[in-house]
């Protein structure tokens, strides 16, 4: 071995003292600790790191539903400086700047997240509202439903109808009666046998017009519980749009029964109308020809005098003077010249008003539509009704019924223009 070697170049094994071995083990030691120590140290500082995360993410929670967006959306973003890869941190400022209003902000949050979860149920829903407030219907429509069909992390069942019923609530504000009807009958088809849920979807589509499939609902309702208070005002109010005036009738009776409600209440007005429908309808079934006679003078009888109260409330006169002579009287004559020769020209009489018109048609009619010859001659009866719904339609816009059986006949009105082809 040369002088000062310590590695021998023959085995290559070391050459050196037991001092020089000791010293060398004790340097492996030292470095083998130092780094278990700076291991430990550095899962210490991650712990706590992670610790103040959540507590910021706690405090943000806390002011988002205190109603301080504002405060919430500065806190997440602590939490996400000690954490920044934390998509729930990241979700919640998106949500927090939503309802700050910074929409901007929160669509950026949003799609960034999106790229990595495209099915998140969450994150699509999130972005729904944001273009609904942006006033973007198509994309709010698109990621609604991909909320609907995506993946929710708990209670898919139940976060799936809520997000179809936050679309259903935005299409009919829009004013998209058809597609709200559509998924409200999706909802329907989903869940036939919760009648919470059936009778939430029947006032909605009550609320569209849609009668025919309210009623449905509210009978899935009574079908579980035949003295469901709710179903019962629900389908009666079915019944009246119907015009199936005395199923109305036994429903709400049903109810009134069951709740004692007092006059002057919704619940009271709804059966004081069902029975009002029910007692002047000309349409019903079993009516002998004298009642139904009966029946159609005095619609004929109330529409005129209906006539009468609108013209007097929007000061026109019924009778007006005949044109020829009108003109000679109200107006003057102005001078006109043609072919160098000085000529008078008489302005024209004005149009006859529409309820002018109604009332000398009604004022033809009211020979026939007495109920001794409406008896005689049956046949006289469909065109005096038509009359009488024709008025009602023509005042329904400028005089609002007066009592409850101008409500009554107006309602007999609108189901039969609804139902004629």
């Amino acid at each position: 071995m040369p002088e000062g070697a310590y590695w021998c170049p023959s085995c290559g094994k070391l050459n050196a003292t037991l001092g020089v071995r000791l010293v060398f083990i004790a340097l492996v030691l030292i470095i083998l600790t130092g780094f278990a120590v700076t291991k430990i140290y550095v899962s210490y500082l991650r712990g706590l790191e992670l610790s103040l995360a959540q507590r910021w993410f706690e405090r943000g929670n806390e002011a988002l539903a205190k109603g301080y967006p504002s405060v919430a959306a500065d806190d997440y973003r602590n939490a996400l400086g000690y954490a920044e890869g934390n998509r729930e941190y990241r979700l919640r400022l998106s949500e927090a700047l939503m309802k700050e209003g910074r929409l901007a902000e929160a669509r950026s949050n949003l799609q960034t997240l999106w790229s990595l979860e495209p099915a998140n149920a969450q994150l699509n829903l999130d972005l729904a509202q944001v273009y609904a407030e942006e006033n973007k219907p198509e994309l709010a429509i698109r990621y609604y439903r991909a909320a609907i069909d995506g993946v929710w992390a708990r209670d898919p069942l139940q976060h799936r109808l809520d997000a179809r019923m936050e679309l259903v609530h935005y299409l009919m504000q829009r004013g998209d009666k058809a597609r709200a009807s559509a998924e409200l009958i999706a909802i329907q088809a989903e869940s036939p046998d919760d009648p919470a849920v059936s009778l939430k979807v029947g006032n909605l589509l009550l609320s569209l017009g849609e009668s025919s499939r309210a009623s449905k609902s509210f009978e899935a309702v009574l079908k579980q519980n035949e003295k469901d208070v709710d179903g019962l005002l629900g389908a009666g109010q079915a019944a009246l749009a119907l015009g199936d005036y005395p199923k109305a009738v036994r429903l709400l009776t049903k109810a009134d029964d069951l709740t004692g409600s007092k006059p002057g209440t919704p619940e009271s007005d709804e059966l004081a109308l069902a029975r009002e429908a029910f007692d002047i309808d000309p349409y019903l079934r079993n009516l002998t020809i004298t009642q139904r006679a009966n029946r159609v003078a005095a619609a004929f009888d109330l529409a005129m005098d209906r006539l009468r109260s609108c013209a007097s409330t929007e000061n026109i006169a019924l009778s007006p003077e005949p044109a020829a002579t009108a003109p000679r009287k109200s107006s003057t004559t102005l001078p006109s010249k043609q072919n160098g020769y000085v000529t008078s020209i008489v302005p024209q009489a004005a149009a006859p008003n529409s309820l002018q018109l109604l009332y000398d048609s009604g004022t033809q009619k009211a020979p026939s539509a007495k109920a001794q010859n409406l008896r005689s001659n049956p046949d006289a009866m469909s065109g005096t009704m038509d009359f009488v719904f024709e008025v009602m339609r023509e005042t329904g816009n400028t005089c609002p019924p007066r009592d409850l059986r101008e409500r009554a006949l107006q309602l007999i009105a609108r189901h039969e223009g609804e139902s004629q082809p």
